[in-house]
């Protein structure tokens, strides 16, 4: 069963409460939620709502995977599946097939105290970020050019990624927080490292 929109609009509200500079960037995400049009699909668009986890460790660094076909470095992510109970539970599952990291090796790092409070994965909590950007379109996935509303949980690890064989296996590297060339999360994350 799909993410329900009705906790996805939710989860966007809280989040602007906190955030309500951002409510411009996020018109996009706002508009297509007003339409209830449900994006949790994948094989919907204009649009998909996507989540992932930006995995800290104690040196100021940022777990990232290198996207083949974006061909940059982003945070371990990705698409809702049916199963999934919450954008939470996205994230996680993500970052276990990505990154071999499971759930029981992280702890929440800010936003939890948001919509239900739960890192485990049934409730969302609240993203430390959400990012509007577009995908360009791919003739290899028949995918048009779309948009991805990217919900972003942060959560803070002292596990040792484990180094995924195969042929589809995703590179990963640890990227200093003050490094990232997405100014908007770098700023969040540095509110939060400075606070924890």
């Amino acid at each position: 069963m799909a993410i329900h929109l009705e906790k996805i609009t939710a989860t966007v509200d809280a989040y602007l409460l906190l955030h309500p500079d951002e409510r411009e960037a996020l018109a996009p995400l706002l508009a297509a939620l007003g339409k209830g049009f449900d994006f949790t699909s994948r094989r919907r668009y204009p649009a998909h709502i996507t989540a992932g986890v930006v995995l800290l460790d104690g040196e100021g660094r940022m777990l990232q995977v290198h996207h083949r076909g974006l061909g940059r470095w982003v945070s371990p992510g990705g698409h809702c599946e049916p199963e999934d109970k919450s954008l939470t539970a996205t994230a996680l599952r993500e970052l276990a097939e990505e990154c071999g990291i499971a759930s029981d090796e992280i702890e929440p790092v800010g936003g939890v105290d948001g919509i239900g409070g739960g890192a485990g994965g049934g409730e969302d909590a609240l993203p430390i970020h959400i990012d509007v950007h577009p995908i360009p379109a791919s003739d290899v996935k028949a995918e048009p050019a779309h948009r991805h509303f990217d919900f972003r949980f942060a959560f803070r690890t002292g596990a040792v990624v484990p180094q995924l064989t195969g042929r589809d296996a995703p590179v990963h590297r640890w990227h200093p927080v003050r490094e990232l060339g997405d100014l908007a999360l770098a700023a969040r994350l540095g509110q939060l490292l400075e606070s924890s």
